[in-house]
């Protein structure tokens, strides 16, 4: 091989090769200079064309933030790269340029500006879109806030309870915005959802909104952008007696003995406001023209407006009745007055001289009633030897209804 090489002729064959190979490969890749460049064979087979868009490029923004702020400007554009293969993708790929807005050398107001780039190869085509934009630019100004608490979801609070306190941690956060924006400040607030909290708790990196006069949130740095929340609850209650409410009347056979409740006494949870207010429960009114008889029925609680929660819905109530009933008393003595001296008597009808009484009452009143409560007496007064036809008076014990048997006797005086 060596002997080969050393011959003068083989020498300027190579040499012609070489020569012809470099202008195939010049001839190839004519209209892009950069395969000089890179100096591969990869050039050669990446030389064809390629058109990549790529979405979400953010945009910079060239102006003393300092001094200044800027609206108008999107956060993201779309920039569409055009060149060979291998160009395009490894920017595609590395995204190692910027877009940008120069607003460097403008006064505030509002201007039209194009979309700016670099770091992207000149052997790109490049399109931004939009290509230019209206920009507002204006003075920057700083102001120092309290924030206030709001909460949403206040009813989903835990039954009983209320939110005695909150605290924001820091109380203040500064503001920067242009200074119209600054000037429409009405309201910074951090949102907390209570649903279902029954304890204190500390909510942490609640975010600080603000807004203006018409509840339009405003678009504003915020330093911090989130606060701590300390919430704190409470259930204030106190227990009070129950009162049975009734409505219409017990039918005219009946008489109320008692009306007794299982738990005298209830749980009301309310503000503490509000509990100053509330004496007593009452039940929902038991309408008494329904009770039959004795009962034990299950009667609802009424809660007071003002009250968020009684610890019982419901108590028992045990209503006694008694019934108006009618019973006989017999054999009552009947009384003989003023019996003339010598004279004596003797009954025809009754022949025995005694008497049945029909009584009526209410069952207690008469548990105990005997014929010793009532004194029949017939008068003879003036009456001598004869058969006599007389009424007979009667006595008994008061609340009772009664009637005898018979109103008159049948008495022989001799």
């Amino acid at each position: 091989m060596n002997e080969w090489l050393n011959k003068t002729w083989v020498i300027r064959i190579i040499s012609l090769l070489l020569a012809i190979f470099a202008y195939i490969v010049i001839s190839i890749d004519s209209q892009d200079t950069r395969a000089a460049d890179i100096g591969s064979f990869d050039s050669l087979l990446n030389s064809s064309q390629e058109v990549q868009i790529l979405d979400d490029i953010p945009v910079s923004i060239q102006i003393d933030d300092e001094k200044y702020v800027v609206s108008g400007v999107p956060q993201t554009v779309t920039v569409t790269l055009e060149g060979t293969v291998s160009v395009v993708q490894t920017t595609a790929t590395q995204r190692n340029f910027d877009v940008y807005v120069n607003l460097e050398d403008l006064e505030p107001g509002t201007h039209m500006v194009p979309l700016e780039y670099e770091g992207i190869s000149n052997r790109l085509s490049v399109e931004i879109n939009p290509e230019q934009i209206e920009v507002s630019i204006e003075e920057r100004a700083t102001n120092d806030y309290q924030v206030d608490v709001d909460f949403t979801n206040l009813d989903g609070l835990q039954p009983g309870y209320e939110v005695s306190s909150a605290k924001v941690v820091p109380e203040t956060v500064q503001i920067t915005s242009s200074k119209d924006v600054i000037d429409r400040i009405a309201m910074v607030t951090a949102y907390v959802d209570l649903d279902g909290l029954g304890e204190d708790i500390t909510f942490t990196e609640v975010p600080v909104r603000v807004y203006d006069h018409e509840g339009n949130q405003l678009n504003a740095r915020i330093e911090p952008e989130t606060v701590s929340v300390e919430v704190t609850v409470a259930n204030p209650n106190k227990t009070v007696p129950i009162s049975i409410e009734t409505t219409e009347e017990l039918s005219e056979d009946l008489r109320m003995i008692s009306m007794d409740l299982d738990e005298d006494e209830v749980q009301v949870f309310a503000s503490e406001d509000d509990l100053a207010g509330i004496e007593s429960i009452s039940t929902v009114p038991i309408d008494l023209s329904e009770i039959t008889e004795t009962t034990t029925i299950e009667a609802e609680l009424e809660m007071p407006e003002t009250a968020r929660l009684l610890s019982n819905e419901t108590v028992t109530v045990t209503i006694e009745v008694e019934e108006w009933i009618e019973e006989t008393i017999e054999d009552v003595e009947i009384d003989i007055k003023n019996l003339n001296s010598g004279l004596k008597t003797s009954f025809l009808d009754p022949d025995t001289g005694l008497l049945d009484i029909n009584v009526s009452g209410y069952e207690t009143d008469l548990a105990n009633v005997s014929s010793d409560d009532f004194k029949l007496t017939v008068d003879l007064d003036g009456k001598e030897d004869g058969e006599y036809q007389l009424p007979i008076k009667a006595k008994g014990p008061k609340g009772l209804d009664f009637s005898l048997a018979i109103d008159e006797v049948t008495i022989e005086v001799e």
